[in-house]
């Protein structure tokens, strides 16, 4: 007797493969002062929705800590976008445990998506693979 399915099985192991972006931004929860119409927020979701399969991947392991979309899909994960202060140098950071992404609220559309991509392009997380 077998509990799942092989194509449930790979499920369970690989994730989903398709990357719903569009789910997870109609899932996604803000706080702080940031709102699904703050500028920033949707300038982040064009960046989002205009990147490559890999950079969304990329994207997906520096908010969450793992590049795999969940059972599911992700509608179904816990999203939130907080607000970190104004304008900045800095660039946006997660808490993976708690599946949030930190955002200054930059002043146009080419600072949100250089930033995002820097951030993305450069993180490392713990180092384990």
């Amino acid at each position: 007797m077998s509990l799942f399915r092989p194509e449930e099985l790979e499920q369970l192991v690989c994730g989903l493969p398709h990357l719903d972006m569009y789910a997870l931004e109609d899932h996604t929860t803000y706080d702080g002062d940031l709102t699904k119409d703050s500028d920033c927020v949707k300038w982040l979701w064009e960046t989002v929705h205009s990147m490559s399969v890999d950079e969304k991947k990329r994207f997906l392991s520096f908010v969450t800590g793992n590049d795999r979309v969940p059972i599911g899909g992700l509608g179904k994960l816990k999203f939130t976008i907080q607000g970190n202060g104004p304008d900045t140098d800095r660039l946006p950071t997660a808490h993976t445990c708690f599946n949030t992404l930190l955002l200054p609220a930059y002043s146009s559309p080419e600072r949100v998506r250089e930033k995002l991509l820097t951030a993305i392009e450069n993180a490392r997380g713990f180092g384990m693979k």
